[in-house]
């Protein structure tokens, strides 16, 4: 029995290193919402390095080099600019940011940095669509009164009117106004930008 558990214990390491060997594609959570995000000033210059501190103007714990970060391409798309980066509270001018994929929090002033957007003015900006993978009821259309008018794909654009709660007024090709939820339950994005 114990043999037993051992290869398969083994034929498991060996396919899962096979596995990551050969690029397969690993999944990451979708973001937070918070409350907001940090847009940075500098439209150019991707080697701006940013000061982290554990609480707003105490304890710097880093820098993050905005060159070197990851970006979650799926939400924001190919930036042409350093990438914003999800606020999840504010105090004046310094916001706490998820500034890596592990999503570890730091504070970061924006006087120096950036500037502080909600996401209804950002999304609003921006042509939005749905995001591949969501469970069905996220890529439902509602209609005014709750009637679903359509589905929709993750291939589909459309523009943000406005945001309540959970729920955006979307409008689609031009001709249908309607709800989708551009954040699910947990308070994480079902939605990403159109590049």
């Amino acid at each position: 029995m114990r043999c037993q558990r051992l290869l398969l214990l083994t034929v498991a390491a060996v396919f899962m290193n096979v596995f990551v060997a050969y690029g397969a594609p690993a999944r990451l959570m979708r973001p937070y919402t918070g409350i907001g995000l940090t847009l940075f000033h500098s439209s150019d210059d991707r080697e701006t390095l940013v000061p982290l501190y554990q609480d707003p103007g105490l304890l710097r714990i880093g820098v993050l080099d905005n060159s070197r970060r990851s970006v979650d391409v799926l939400i924001f798309g190919v930036p042409d600019r350093l990438p914003p980066l999800i606020v999840s509270a504010r105090k004046g001018d310094w916001v706490k940011v998820t500034y890596d994929d592990a999503g570890r929090e730091a504070w970061i002033d924006l006087r120096e940095n950036g500037f502080f957007q909600t996401w209804e003015s950002f999304l609003k900006r921006h042509s939005v669509h749905l995001l591949p993978g969501l469970q069905t009821k996220y890529y439902q259309l509602q209609q005014y009164g709750g009637n679903i008018g359509v589905t929709l794909s993750p291939e589909q654009s459309f523009k943000v009117l406005r945001l309540e709660a959970s729920r955006g007024l979307i409008l689609v090709e031009q001709s249908r106004i309607g709800w989708v939820r551009w954040c699910d339950d947990d308070g994480r994005l079902t939605v990403g930008i159109v590049k």
